[in-house]
């Protein structure tokens, strides 16, 4: 490896007034929904030629601070479909059906900056190709959605204790030859537990 020149005699300026530090990425962002505030936008350009827009949401709560990106298209027709995306952005941030219906509305940063809004973010997988995901969604959407996803992460866990807890419920005697149970916790046989895992 090619070591680069070195010279100890540097310098330079920089403002670093309002810059949060670099952590080093080693706490990561998992896939759930959360609510934030838009600090930032900017217009940029996809990889396909078609103009964008770029929305920082810094997190809320127990991730705060943390940074994600969402990368919006901006409609090209009346027709567009991103316009539905753009809906979202819109009843996130909590702009009220009436103003939304308006008519055209101009979007320009100092629309979205400084708003909360709730979102559902999916982490991605550079090795397997996958993008994050940072979705807008409407306050009643976002609640039903959170809570779908809740019920959904905890129900293996739910799942697993019934399956350990049938075999004792439909046979409680079946450790030791019929008679009463030895103690809690020591019913279940080797072979019905292996049985309750595998269903």
């Amino acid at each position: 490896m090619d070591i680069p020149s070195t010279n100890p005699d540097f310098n330079f300026n920089v403002n670093l007034s309002g810059i949060r530090a670099a952590s080093g990425g080693g706490m990561k962002l998992p896939e759930g929904y959360y609510e934030g505030t838009v600090t930032d936008a900017f217009s940029a350009t996809s990889k396909s030629g078609r103009p964008q827009v770029a929305i920082k949401v810094t997190m809320k709560g127990q991730f705060d601070g943390m940074v994600r990106t969402a990368w919006l298209g901006v409609p090209q027709t009346e027709d567009d479909g991103v316009r539905y995306y753009w809906r979202g952005v819109f009843e996130s941030l909590g702009y009220q059906p009436a103003q939304i219906d308006a008519g055209i509305i101009t979007v320009e940063r100092n629309v979205l900056i400084g708003r909360s809004c709730s979102v559902y973010y999916r982490p991605g997988d550079k090795d397997m190709g996958i993008y994050e995901e940072l979705k807008f969604l409407a306050p009643h959407a976002w609640t039903q959605q959170k809570a779908q996803f809740e019920a959904a992460s905890s129900a293996p866990a739910s799942a697993m204790g019934a399956a350990i807890a049938a075999p004792i419920a439909a046979n409680p005697l079946s450790n030791n030859g019929g008679s009463a149970p030895a103690a809690a916790g020591n019913t279940v046989t080797k072979d019905g537990l292996l049985a309750a895992l595998n269903r």
